[in-house]
């Protein structure tokens, strides 16, 4: 089993360095917070008929706030959700624009997740992949993991925290 999961690592990281030339590839990291600037459309709500709710195509503003300008900007979501019956439980999907501060590119991300209750909120985290399209991030791809532990009693914590990484190199 131990060769299995070594294996598998050794492929992944063939993977990821594949796409480099003269050695000029290495994997920068990022942390940062996404804070709502403000809502948009609360999208299209269906019920179901085996008692589930699907909200399609919900918009929000938020900012991303990194320790990477590449990776720091205005964000633009677009949510579906998949709630349920149990309360505060939900599958979400979508996709999302990054627009670098400083008109400095742009990122199309596609990202999926889980919402699930905790004992006084709930807790969403999401795994998003995204690729530069424009401008001085162009080319790149980066991996997001977002977090979101939401507590009911603390509108301030309404926020992700978010770790991730790209590969600097443009191929």
């Amino acid at each position: 089993m131990k060769r299995l999961i070594l294996m598998f690592l050794v492929f992944g990281v063939t993977i990821i360095f594949s796409g480099c030339k003269n050695d000029e590839c290495t994997i920068a990291e990022f942390t940062g917070i996404c804070i709502m600037v403000a809502p948009g459309d609360e999208g299209t709500t269906t019920e179901l008929p085996d008692g589930r709710i699907l909200i399609d195509g919900q918009t929000a503003e938020w900012y991303d706030e990194a320790t990477d300008w590449r990776v720091t900007g205005k964000t633009f979501w677009v949510v579906n959700w998949l709630k349920e019956e149990e309360e505060n439980t939900a599958q979400v999907w979508g996709t999302a624009e990054v627009f670098v501060d400083g008109d400095r590119g742009k990122w199309d991300m596609s990202w999926t997740g889980w919402q699930t209750p905790t004992t006084d909120g709930f807790k969403i985290v999401c795994e998003a992949v995204g690729t530069g399209k424009e401008g001085e991030v162009k080319g790149l791809v980066a991996k997001w993991n977002h977090t979101m532990n939401f507590d009911f009693n603390n509108p301030a914590t309404f926020v992700y925290k978010f770790e991730g990484y790209y590969n600097n190199s443009k191929n």
